[in-house]
């Protein structure tokens, strides 16, 4: 399993100890300012297989357009747990930086009252990829809410590398290392189910928010007008690697998810072979064909649906995180050598690869949602040179 994307690679390199790191996520790009709120939850209905066997707990962040008004402390990219967590990773390949880099905050005021004239948001769901934290989707989050959407990010617990709640407890990755293909393959099965499951159950929790309910374990108090910018009706989702496979499948099994997008992530489940019959979206990295990655070509074979299928042309595996922002300082700070870097998150500039993700998301989901039909009556409209679609 990759440590958060860097393992077997950032040992390569030659740090310069004298240079200071200085992460920052890039500006959002829509009209709306950003609220975000961290919620715990507990699902009482699960017992959770992964930990301790209590009742399965999540960590998800609700990402919402704020009052202009708004004056709120803005929320880390990273918390100093986690930042630590991150940099114990890269140590343990090789790497140091303790003291060395700075994690500035990002962009989401913390509890801001969320705009409420511009009505009820459509609700977009995300799922990161297999051991990733929420957190390393964070850029994506904020700039598809700063464009009308409410975004809600999900740690899946005891998967996620770590996943820290209220006070500073951190769970961390609960899965043995496979022994064999077959071992992984049933790791990952087990994964998406439970993936679905919390997807579904976070869904729930959003319709108890929506009709004045505070579902979070310790009641914090939520944002003012939260409830009313929720819009039950007008739900998709989106995942990277197996979060979007994750995606996918909780389409294929809940009516509720209107339509789905997937960065880069191979096909599991039933869904591979049975398709959806909503509208479906994939963005692949490297991959020359859907023949190259499992349960592609037999997904879109089966699909029922509008499907489209895109290749961001220089764009790697962790092109589709927040990786792509930390990369560039490493290199910089000679901690990564370019051409590992390359291998990882590409050669597309992560500004470029950011912005197009989210023109084509946000496209493509308005679309879905019949908020416009851009994307479904003339892809042509949308067409960049770096996106190439995939016949």
């Amino acid at each position: 399993m990759l440590v958060w994307g860097f393992t077997g690679v950032v040992a390569r390199a030659e740090p310069d100890v004298s240079q200071q790191m200085v992460l920052t996520l890039p500006e959002p790009t829509g009209e709306d300012a950003v609220g975000v709120v961290d919620l715990h939850l507990v699902d009482g209905s699960r017992r959770d297989s992964y930990g301790a066997g209590g009742a399965r707990e999540l960590m998800v962040s609700v990402w919402y357009p704020a009052a202009p008004e708004a004056r709120s402390p803005r929320r880390a990219w990273l918390s100093p747990n986690m930042a630590r967590i991150y940099a114990g990773s890269l140590a343990r390949v090789g790497a140091s930086t303790d003291g060395q880099w700075v994690f500035t905050p990002g962009h989401g005021g913390v509890g801001a009252d969320a705009e409420a004239t511009g009505g009820r948001r459509p609700i977009v769901m995300f799922s990161p990829g297999l051991g990733m934290p929420r957190e390393l989707s964070t850029a994506q989050a904020e700039d598809l809410a700063s464009h009308g959407f409410v975004v809600v990010t999900m740690s899946h617990t005891y998967e996620s590398a770590a996943t820290e709640f209220p006070g500073g407890r951190i769970e961390r990755n609960a899965l043995p290392v496979a022994k064999d293909a077959a071992e992984a393959e049933s790791q990952v099965a087990a994964a998406l189910a439970t993936r679905v499951a919390d997807t579904r159950f976070v869904l729930d929790e959003l319709g108890d928010i929506a009709a004045g309910k505070n579902p979070d374990a310790a009641e914090q108090p939520l944002p003012a007008n939260l409830a009313r910018v929720l819009d039950m009706s007008k739900i998709v989702m989106y995942g990277h690697s197996l979060g979007g496979a994750t995606a996918a499948q909780a389409m294929h099994d809940d009516p509720r998810i209107a339509a789905a997008a997937d960065l880069d992530g191979g096909l599991w489940g039933s869904v591979a072979r049975d398709g959806v019959d909503r509208p479906f979206m994939l963005i692949s990295g490297n991959a020359a064909s859907r023949a190259d990655v499992p349960g592609w070509q037999q997904f879109w074979d089966a699909t029922r649906g509008p499907k489209f299928h895109f290749r961001l042309v220089g764009a790697q595996h962790h092109s589709f995180c927040d990786n792509q922002f930390v990369a560039a300082p490493l290199v910089a700070a000679q901690r990564l050598p370019a051409a590992a870097a390359a291998e990882l998150v590409g050669t597309i500039d992560p500004q470029v690869s950011l912005a197009l993700q989210n023109v084509y998301l946000r496209s493509f989901f308005n679309t879905a949602l019949g908020r416009y039909d851009r994307l479904l009556q003339a892809p042509g409209d949308l067409l960049h040179p770096d996106m190439v679609p995939v016949p």
